[in-house]
């Protein structure tokens, strides 16, 4: 994107509030945590319920909503970048499906399960690392979601989005250096990854959410033309 946004008029709505309910989701999310952990007294055991429980029902309510957000991006990408567009939209769409089936396992799956009755349970289910279901999580939130975040950055380019842009890399960037801590086995360098998908991703979408509100309506529910973004290519440098 290196002209001024021109979108459908669905398109705009559905990126500002897509945008919005990231935000809003990731607040609550924050607020679960800490919340939890704080009951604990600490931040090395597995985070307790109820708590836990409203965190991943946060997750399976904001998964799709960042699905529509990439996909909001991905139809408006210039026709050079749009490539990027697509492969954002597509690491974010795999991401939110492995989130989704791990945290609707966890809800009605593992807790009515007696561990007793299943050799290996805890590293089956367990929300603890190591364990399947925690690696799982952890390639959506910090792989695929790291990848889809650096692709999306690339379809902003110009000095007018250079906020989204550079949040994009950074929360990507952060997630991808989360991996650092199950590669290890010192779980604290997840705190990075947490931190990018937690705080960074989240402001950069109330950047995203400025960028919709300001844009041009192309005065049609129709996506933006290949011949309009080839024309702003050619026609409206930064």
């Amino acid at each position: 994107m290196i002209g001024p946004l021109r979108c459908s008029d669905t398109e705009i709505v559905a990126g500002r509030w897509s945008a919005r309910v990231v935000v809003a989701i990731s607040v609550a999310y924050a607020t679960a945590m800490v919340a939890g952990f704080v009951s604990l007294g600490n931040v090395r055991d597995p985070l307790p319920d109820p708590y836990f429980a409203v965190a991943e029902v946060l997750i399976l309510l904001m998964a799709p909503v960042m699905v529509v957000l990439m996909a909001v991006i991905c139809v408006n990408a210039p026709v050079r970048v749009r490539l990027f567009g697509l492969m954002a939209f597509g690491w974010m769409l795999v991401a939110a499906c492995l989130t989704m089936t791990v945290h609707v396992v966890e809800l009605t799956v593992a807790r009515r399960v007696d561990p007793s009755a299943i050799p290996g349970f805890p590293r089956l289910f367990d929300f603890a690392w190591p364990s399947m279901l925690y690696a799982v999580d952890v390639v959506a939130w910090d792989l695929l979601l790291g990848l889809s975040l650096l692709c999306a950055a690339v379809v902003f380019a110009g000095r007018r989005y250079r906020a989204v842009r550079a949040g994009l890399l950074v929360s990507g960037v952060l997630c991808l250096v989360g991996l650092i801590g199950p590669a290890t086995g010192v779980l604290a360098w997840r705190a990075i990854g947490i931190f990018g998908y937690i705080v960074v991703f989240p402001l950069t979408c109330v950047a995203l959410s400025q960028v919709f509100a300001s844009a041009s309506s192309s005065g049609t529910d129709a996506p933006v033309s290949r011949v309009r973004a080839r024309d702003e290519l050619v026609t409206d440098r930064p």
